[in-house]
């Protein structure tokens, strides 16, 4: 059997999950994983704040300190992400924290099937973007960032994830895996599949939609 895994570009797992942040002329390496508190409803914040940082390349101290972000669009994105902290998002929400970014773009898509999901997920990833996965299911209302693809002998298997509300990897790229290959049929709905992560808990739940963070393709 052969397994094939497709990963987003910029980031490492040399140890630490990292990715490539910019700073006028220069670059450095620092670390990706946005941890979400067991208190708050913000992994939809969290999940947008890991993919803002892939795509923009922005600084991890912007990220960090947004709170104190006095003027311009992070204050923007802190003004509209804040609200959601103990709400909960939906992809609207997270659009609009995106939407004060000049060099970000988001767009929704419906994936009606896990072959659909996973090629959305894929191109998206070829292109530089990163997809946010919104999870359904009897146990589980979330969302979580796909860093990779995963297929074997050219079929789609899993999605690989970051997830916010677990553990940050240790050289590895992803904390969680969202399976495409075995659907269980509830007694309504469409079909659900396992959500496992490194802390050890295995959810079922669906995909219907997926939300793509991309880079804003700027004018000549």
């Amino acid at each position: 059997m052969t397994t094939t895994q497709v990963y987003v570009s910029g980031i490492r797992a040399e140890g630490e999950l990292q990715y490539q942040a910019r700073s006028g002329s220069s670059t450095r390496w620092s670390p990706l994983h946005l941890p979400q508190s067991p208190l708050d409803r913000a992994c939809g914040v969290h999940a947008i704040g890991i993919a803002v940082a892939i795509v923009t390349r922005a600084p991890r101290a912007l990220l960090e300190n947004l709170a104190e972000a006095s003027r311009g669009p992070w204050r923007a994105f802190w003004e509209q992400a804040r609200v959601l902290y103990f709400e909960g998002s939906t992809a609207k929400d997270l659009q609009r924290c995106a939407a004060t970014l000049d060099n970000v773009s988001t767009r929704v898509v419906r994936t009606e099937s896990p072959e659909k999901l996973y090629r959305v997920c894929l191109a998206a990833i070829e292109v530089g973007g990163v997809p946010l996965l919104d999870l359904d299911g009897p146990t589980i209302a979330h969302w979580t960032v796909v860093l990779g693809t995963e297929s074997r002998d050219g079929k789609p298997s899993a999605l690989l994830a970051l997830d916010p509300s677990v553990g940050a990897p240790w050289a590895a790229f992803t904390n969680a895996r969202f399976d495409l290959t075995r659907g269980r049929k509830p007694a309504r709905g469409k079909p659900l599949h396992s959500y496992r992560d490194t802390d050890g808990r295995v959810k079922h739940a669906r995909c219907n939609s997926v939300l793509l963070v991309m880079p804003k393709q700027q004018p000549p």
